[in-house]
């Protein structure tokens, strides 16, 4: 999850970078938002959904901002033999040139749809997901690290280990993660990439597969994924409710509980064996097809229910810190996957702010999909 991101702006990473070298963990406040347009997302016709669909709720200004996001997609569909089927199951059969034509339909008609919405439908048939979506969310987490071990900074986040592949092949698993953080196999071999102020933020860097690093010294750099241990990956989560731990079950709730039992933080963490390395990128987050993800256009799917380089409209009412619900209704691409998403299940790319810290940590509602395929008259 997966440099090129156009949301949060120079000014919102500054602001983070000031923070966080001050010392301070919590990312300053969104600025206030524009009210949401439309009414809740509720399983509705696709007329209906149009009638609400704004581009504001995606945090663009214009349908034309969505243009080089179409074209990752674009690029990658058309490395693929156009006339293979790029899925085929149950009510949706297609192959990569029908995708490639939905999306050259789409990116012509871009100019058009903030003065005229309905050409989404006449242009477009609208394949829905029978049982809709689970919906989930990502982000990309920012993490207070040092380069060098300190005082307050004595959490390792490790790159790739030259063996890990040769010791997979050979026996299935490398290290878990209870031998790399209390038996330190790893420590003093170079593999250091940094070391994080928080053995949390470390654990969910892992569960977002990739992220900033935010240096003591006022400098940042990316991180993404570069291999895993080979172990099943069990949730915080999971681990805290089987110990009755919890009573909502989110990310806030889990990490105030661990803010607030500092003493049983390895305990927990180390209950799941899986273990990510990362390795240094110069950009950020990278979905399934090799390009950076977009906030609020970029979806993680099942491949094999909802392809790559599918147009998907998708309806969901996420949560907001002053506002409880707001409705999404929003087109989105498949442009990443991920190990938890099966069939009916979307995680939406929030972006890197508060905000998309907030949505991706609380998002877990149920809603419409649709996947958009040209229609051969249009236009």
């Amino acid at each position: 999850m997966p440099g090129d991101i156009r949301r949060p702006g120079f000014f919102v990473v500054l602001a983070l970078m000031l923070l966080f070298a001050g010392g301070c963990a919590k990312a300053p406040s969104s600025p206030s938002r524009p009210e949401p347009k439309g009414p809740p997302v509720a399983f509705e016709s696709p007329d209906f959904f149009v009638r609400n669909l704004v581009p504001q709720n995606q945090d663009l200004s214009s349908w034309r901002e969505v243009a080089p996001t179409v074209r990752k997609s674009l690029r990658y569909v058309n490395s693929k033999p156009q006339d293979a089927v790029a899925v085929d199951r149950p009510g949706l059969k297609v192959t990569w040139g029908d995708l490639s034509r939905t999306l050259q339909r789409l990116q012509d008609l871009l100019p058009r749809l903030d003065r005229e919405p309905e050409l989404f439908l006449s242009n477009f048939s609208w394949v829905e997901v029978p049982g809709g979506i689970n919906y989930s969310g990502y982000y990309e987490p920012a993490v207070r690290a040092s380069r060098t071990r300190k005082p307050g900074y004595t959490q390792a986040i490790y790159g790739l280990p030259p063996d890990l592949k040769k010791v997979v092949a050979r026996r299935g698993k490398y290290y878990d993660r209870r031998t790399i953080e209390e038996k330190q196999v790893l420590a003093g071999k170079g593999l250091e990439l940094a070391w994080a102020a928080d053995p949390v933020d470390g654990v969910f860097l892992e569960i977002q597969g990739s992220g900033r690093l935010i240096f003591d010294d006022g400098t940042q750099a990316y991180v993404n994924y570069a291999g895993q241990n080979g172990h099943k990956y069990k949730s915080s989560g999971r681990i805290m409710r089987e110990k009755g731990l919890l009573q909502r079950g989110d990310i806030f709730e889990q990490r105030e509980w661990l803010k607030n039992n500092s003493h049983r933080v390895r305990e927990i963490l180390n209950e799941n064996p899986s273990y990510v390395f990362f390795r240094y990128g110069s950009r950020g987050p990278t979905g399934a097809m090799g390009h950076t993800v977009d906030d609020w256009l970029s979806l993680a799917t099942d491949r094999t229910f909802i392809p790559l380089g599918s147009v998907v409209a998708y309806g969901v009412n996420i949560p907001d810190e002053t506002r409880g619900k707001i409705p999404l209704r929003g087109i989105g691409f498949a442009q990443d996957v991920g190990g938890a998403i099966k069939r009916n299940r979307i995680d939406v790319f929030c972006g890197g702010d508060e905000r998309a810290n907030y949505v991706a940590s609380h998002l877990d509602a149920k809603g419409p999909a649709w996947v958009l395929l040209a229609r051969k008259e249009g236009l």
